[in-house]
């Protein structure tokens, strides 16, 4: 330990973890100790791992704070240290053990032979091995791939990690990860933006590669059949009917105004009739993700609009609506899942189908009542505003998706 100030004394904590919270507390601490060393007569810190030290089964972690005096350390006992301690027991419970020590400053100075590395993401000087500003590590390299690829299963195996922990919030508790996240602890749950974007993308990618209904089929002849039955060239009357469905599209409206509208419009119908909607399929499912974004903020203010007092940050609402359809879209690649499943074993495609759409039922019900926890109201008040709001999502959303189908059609 490096010589300290006159009258400045070293406050040291020791923690001893179970090894299964390792991760969450090396996660929780830096935030913890900027905490600690943001109270009056702090001065600095220093986040100590011993190396090659059987600590019996358990993992070891000190901190060690400098404090200006020993009044100081002793009014931040008795103001501020009930309330931070009590932060770490709540998380931790008997899977942490806490030791604490006072440290008077030695009579011996020593040299420092290297003075402390800079931290690389924020620039702060790191005496131990995590930065007491950003919480970044010390040792930051290139990672091989076998730490990439131990790092990755970690995360998505490890049923302690964030990515497990969030999911079952998410899932079995409406509007928990909301009020954390309203609450400023953001360090137990993934973020909502990139809950929601994760979710979306697994979503969307499942229902590109997943198997679909066709509308369109081909016989025995090889002649393309519609899901009428009747094939779409069958000589003269094939003909006539492509004739009488060219006649459907055509667009006159009339006027120099709509002259460059009308041709889009025409183009677009012969692009759509040549292959059967196929590429207007595809621009329209590939804007969807974008029109999720702006539809989004929409209804984020429209729940304002309701919830007006007591009075609530915009970003409040539209944290409540990236969790909801998060739910929405994990149950729906859920049952996208589930129903290809069912086309692939038909002998159980029954009671594949009718689970898929009891889990689509738990839906409505979860989303009113993340809005009953997330607000704090009383049930007829939440069932008014959750008919009300649910109306206006409905138009809002067919609004959206209308206007993203008419940009797809001008887009052929």
């Amino acid at each position: 330990m490096a010589t300290t100030p006159a009258g400045e004394v070293i406050y040291e904590v020791e923690a001893r973890l179970d090894p299964t919270v390792v991760a969450e507390f090396d996660a929780w601490l830096p935030g913890h100790v900027r905490e600690v060393i943001a109270c009056e007569g702090f001065t600095g810190a220093e986040m100590q791992v011993p190396v090659g030290e059987d600590a019996g089964g358990e993992v070891l972690r000190r901190t060690q704070y400098r404090v200006a005096s020993l009044a100081a350390l002793q009014r931040y006992f008795e103001q501020d240290a009930p309330r931070l301690r009590a932060d770490g027991a709540a998380r931790f419970g008997d899977q942490v053990r806490f030791s604490r020590r006072i440290l008077g400053p030695t009579s011996v100075p020593l040299s420092v032979t290297e003075p402390p590395a800079t931290c690389r993401n924020c620039g702060a000087r790191v005496p131990g091995r995590f930065c007491a500003e950003c919480g970044q590590s010390r040792d930051i390299h290139v990672l091989s791939m076998h730490e990439v690829l131990g790092d990755v299963t970690h995360s998505l195996l490890h049923l302690d990690s964030r990515v497990w922990r969030t999911l079952k919030a998410l899932v079995l508790k409406p509007g928990l990860l909301t009020n954390e996240f309203i609450a400023g602890r953001h360090q137990l749950f993934l973020p909502p933006f990139r809950l929601y974007l994760v979710i979306s993308v697994l979503f969307f990618t499942l229902s590109a590669l997943l198997p679909g209904d066709d509308s369109a089929q081909q016989d025995a002849t090889g002649e393309i059949v519609v899901a009428g039955g009747l094939p779409a060239a069958a000589g003269g009357g094939a003909a006539a009917s492509r004739g009488q469905s060219a006649g459907a599209c055509e667009v006159d409206l009339g006027g120099t105004w709509f002259e460059f509208l009308e041709a889009r419009l025409e183009d677009a119908c012969t692009r759509i009739k040549a292959d059967r909607g196929k590429h207007l399929r595809e621009l329209f499912l590939a804007s969807v993700p974008k029109l999720m974004f702006l539809f989004l903020p929409l209804i984020a203010a429209v729940a304002k609009l309701f919830y007006w007092k007591p009075r609530r940050l915009y970003a409040e609402h539209l944290v409540v609506f990236l969790h909801t359809h998060a739910l929405v879209f994990l149950w729906l690649a859920a049952y996208a899942v589930l129903a290809a499943l069912a086309t692939c074993v038909p002998r159980f495609g029954g009671w594949i189908t009718t689970g898929g759409g009891l889990m689509l039922m738990y839906v409505p019900w979860y989303v009113f009542r993340a809005m009953r926890v997330v607000y704090g109201e009383g049930r007829t008040r939440t069932t008014l505003k959750f008919m009300a709001i649910s109306t206006l999502y409905f138009v809002l959303l067919g609004v959206t998706l209308f206007a993203g189908l008419v940009y797809s059609v001008l887009s052929q």
